[in-house]
């Protein structure tokens, strides 16, 4: 295996974990910062370790570059404040 390969692999795998976890501790976080749906979401948050290996392995990179924009009547505000109430709720429970 090149060390490209090899640094995808490790960039695929570190990617991956993130997203695992940030999937299991508030999966509303997660669809925003990872740019997916909710069906995606909870499939991440099921990978085993060995799951997220195998994926890792692939010579293709698994990271999903989201622009940075929002339409005009959503605010990065507003999908903050989104976060900041989905984490509360999570704490009064």
């Amino acid at each position: 295996m090149s060390t490209l390969e090899q640094d995808l692999a490790q960039l695929n795998f570190e990617y991956l974990m993130l997203a695992r976890e940030c999937a299991r501790s508030n999966p509303l976080e997660a669809a925003w910062r990872f740019g997916v749906d909710r069906k995606q979401i909870e499939e991440i948050a099921e990978f085993s370790l060995e799951k997220i290996r195998e994926i890792s392995a692939v010579t293709r990179t698994v990271i999903r570059l989201v622009p940075m924009k929002t339409p005009n009547d959503i605010s990065l505000a507003s999908h903050g404040a989104l976060l900041i109430q989905s984490n509360a709720d999570k704490e009064s429970i």
